[in-house]
């Protein structure tokens, strides 16, 4: 009787799992449906929430017939336990929520370009504890959900997003006007596969600093993907020029 007794938790223990993948799989694929269709924010952080739900459930379905525990003593138990646990996890709660709320109020969603604390680039993904973004050169930042909460965020235009950026230092002795044309030029020459050519390249003046006049040279590209060739070729053709004081 005692091995029946086994068996029987065991295999409803099965059933309830397998019950709880199947209902998993329906419901993100019905989730990732919505998103995609709907005026939605996208991101996998919904999708997670809703798996925890789902096998919490299963979980207080099997507690009493399988382990013998009282689904209310346990959840009681779970509210005691959880404020001692809440302290060591303020971090966790804080990106769940400060994610849950940038998604939600819409200042962020998949696909948007952003600048944040230096950081630059497309929102790849927004999970439970932080967001994906990926630069213009490929690389991979994530940032916690609470840092974008509280921190100056940046969200780019389209336009702003297809360009290239790079800093150049003049030298104090060297004719600005001169200089310019000379920049243009070259750069116009370097980036002629891969710059927006309805668009013209922007100069911007920032003062001078360690080594000379500042100047950000702008470049609007076709694609975002254009970005690191169009960012190397700007580097190698203006390397070497007797104005160039400093990158």
């Amino acid at each position: 009787m005692l091995g029946n007794a086994h068996v029987q938790k065991a295999l409803l223990l099965g059933i309830v799992c397998l019950v709880a993948l199947v209902a998993q799989a329906l419901a993100t694929r019905a989730v990732r449906h919505v998103l995609q269709r709907g005026n939605v924010p996208k991101g996998s952080i919904f999708v997670n929430l809703l798996r925890a739900l789902i096998w919490s459930l299963a979980l207080l379905f099997v507690l009493e017939p399988v382990f013998g525990i009282q689904p209310t003593a346990f959840v009681a138990a779970l509210g005691v336990t959880s404020i001692a646990i809440s302290f060591g996890l303020q971090t966790t709660i804080s990106n769940v929520i400060s994610g849950l709320g940038l998604m939600l109020a819409k200042v962020i969603e998949v696909g948007d370009w952003i600048e944040v604390g230096g950081y630059q680039g497309v929102v790849t993904d927004i999970t439970w504890r932080a967001t994906t973004i990926k630069s213009l050169i490929g690389d991979v930042i994530v940032i916690p959900n609470s840092v974008l909460n509280t921190t100056t965020l940046r969200k780019l235009a389209p336009l702003s997003a297809r360009a290239v950026t790079i800093s150049l230092d003049i030298r104090p002795e060297a004719d600005m006007a001169e200089v310019e044309r000379d920049i243009r030029t070259t750069v116009e020459k370097a980036t002629l596969k891969w710059r927006d050519l309805n668009l013209p390249i922007d100069l911007i003046h920032h003062g001078y600093g360690s080594f000379g006049l500042r100047v950000d040279v702008r470049v609007p590209l076709r694609t975002i993907d254009d970005g690191l060739l169009a960012r190397s070729a700007i580097v190698r053709a203006c390397s070497g020029r007797g104005w160039l004081a400093s990158w």
